[in-house]
């Protein structure tokens, strides 16, 4: 269970239940770096919810994500053509009693091919460094299924408790490789000339944190899998109802060394939340949310750490504002920052706004 759905699923279940749908669209920015090539991201979800009975609801949605082109792309003239990236969700809700709901979600990404630019550094062999810009294909597909409780307090005292708990399964089918390479005086390598330069750059500089890893991993362009769990837990004091405190954390295991994918930010592109340079170790995220009257403000900051050897450390802070113009439609706006340090020490910056509005009938 993710950490933004996760609330939604309190939410709803301490609330009047209703027919729902959603729409919002998110453009993140991003830094780009040797480890991490990323660009402007535009992404569109629609969701929706509709009652079956008093106890049951079924909820879909779909996003759309497309990327921009990377400034490396844009040096390399290579004219980046990435198809979109789709992803397809399903799930049930079930109210077991008036304080307990049980929910299960399914998610289908279908292949897709992305295309990015990354900078490379390389060493020839009369000892000069050349700079230039290789070109990194990533095709992806994924599958993933959940299942969550939430408890909320009866009652409408002035300090009430929801908790929620979930457990995902996610498997990614991953294909990397290293498409063309361009040096900065024009010319073009092939792979085995990239990878033989590459190793001899790094073993000239062997004080480089985890040097050239990420490209070295997708040279041979050999097709993998990934298959982990994500753990998701979560309180919330709803403080004389119109404030609630919220503490969030997920945890991830990994079946298979999650070091052997190349550009995990590539295959993660619009398949999860936030923007992952790496495989995630944990995460935590408290926030506030306050309400007067039609309008509320949330407040969250967030921090956790990769896996150990695929990047070192995230953290992010973020600010939603939402007005509730009738009882059936609302609209929000969300601003949020990220600060990424991958593996070899470079610092990645992002940032995001998104837009949406809900009609509840």
């Amino acid at each position: 269970m993710r950490l933004e759905p996760a609330l939604i699923v309190a939410a709803l279940a301490a609330s009047a239940r209703a027919d729902s749908v959603t729409n919002q669209v998110i453009v993140s920015s991003t830094q780009a770096t040797e480890a991490n090539p990323r660009a402007t991201v535009f992404t569109d979800m629609l969701n929706s919810s509709i009652d079956i009975g008093d106890d049951w609801s079924v909820n879909a949605g779909a996003s759309l994500t497309l990327q921009g082109q990377t400034p490396a792309a844009s040096r390399g003239q290579f004219g980046e053509s990435g198809s979109a990236v789709t992803l397809f969700s399903a799930g049930v809700d079930w109210s077991a009693t008036d304080e307990v709901t049980i929910s299960a979600t399914v998610d289908v990404s279908p292949r897709s091919t992305q295309l990015a630019g990354t900078p490379v550094t390389l060493r020839q062999a009369n000892g000069n460094e050349l700079t230039g810009d290789a070109e990194v294909r990533s095709q992806t597909s994924q599958i993933a299924g959940g299942i969550g409780v939430s408890w909320d307090s009866p009652g409408k005292s002035d300090l009430e408790w929801s908790f929620i708990a979930g457990l995902d399964f996610i498997h990614y089918d991953i294909d990397q490789g290293i498409s063309r390479v361009r040096t900065d005086a024009g010319s073009t390598l092939t792979a085995q000339q990239l990878r033989q330069q590459t190793v001899a750059y790094c073993n000239a500089h062997p004080r480089i944190r985890n040097c050239g890893q990420s490209i070295l991993r997708v040279l041979d362009g050999v097709p993998t899998s990934l298959d982990y769990e994500r753990f998701s837990v979560g309180a919330t004091a709803t403080l004389y109802r119109d404030t609630d405190v919220s503490l969030l954390a997920d945890g991830y295991l990994y079946d298979e060394d999650p070091a052997k994918i190349g550009y995990f930010g590539l295959a993660a592109l619009g398949r999860g939340p936030g923007l992952p340079i790496a495989p995630l170790q944990y995460r935590i995220r408290p926030e506030v949310q306050h309400r007067m009257g039609d309008f509320s403000a949330r407040l969250w900051v967030e921090a956790g750490e990769y896996v150990a050897g695929t990047g070192d450390s995230t953290a992010g802070i973020g600010t939603r504002f939402q007005y509730r113009f009738t009882k059936a439609f609302r609209a929000w706006l969300t601003l949020a920052g990220q600060r990424d340090v991958d593996s070899g020490g470079h610092v990645t910056r992002s940032g995001s706004v998104a837009a949406g509005a809900g009609l509840r009938w």
